[in-house]
């Protein structure tokens, strides 16, 4: 993994004084996404998006189980949130869940996604998970592209339609 640009941000934990920061991140990432995919719900409406974000975060950031990664140099340029899964219906019950992926347009292409995926998994090794999920939209080919290299391969299409 190249990071040669790593002495210019750091991964740390991100705590209750860094909700506004991180809710901002998560707001432009789901404003962001619709560009990618299907609109069957509509777009998301701002007053309640930011209750629903926020209750999320705060949650994550509260949770023994779940974890959320900033990357900060200047400022907080990108994020990242885990949360352990043990189903024990599952024959992998030790797996987990990535989402929220976040690296400011500015600062792409520096290395902040895949150090903060690479912070994520070593996370969860260190929880004694064994397997990890994360989604991203097949119509995003830098998505495709970031995942792909990070170790991840799709196995699920999710589909809509408008009735």
């Amino acid at each position: 993994m190249d990071l040669s640009n790593k002495e210019s941000f750091q991964i740390s934990v991100a705590g209750s004084d860094r909700i506004d920061v991180v809710l901002k991140q998560w707001q432009q990432l789901t404003s962001y996404l619709p560009t990618h995919h299907a609109k069957p719900f509509g777009l998301p409406v701002p007053e309640h998006l930011e209750k629903q974000l926020r209750h999320t975060l705060e949650q994550c950031i509260e949770r023994d189980d779940a974890m959320v990664f900033i990357a900060e140099g200047d400022k907080v340029c990108g994020t990242i949130a885990v949360i352990l899964n043990q189903q024990a219906a599952y024959t992998q019950p030790n797996s987990s869940v990535l989402f929220n992926l976040w690296v400011e347009p500015d600062q792409r292409r520096k290395g902040i996604g895949q150090a903060l995926v690479a912070e994520a998994k070593q996370w969860l090794k260190a929880q004694g998970v064994i397997s990890v999920q994360g989604g991203w939209h097949p119509g995003n080919p830098e998505a495709d592209r970031f995942w792909l290299k990070q170790g991840f391969s799709p196995y699920e299409t999710i589909g809509s339609a408008f009735l």
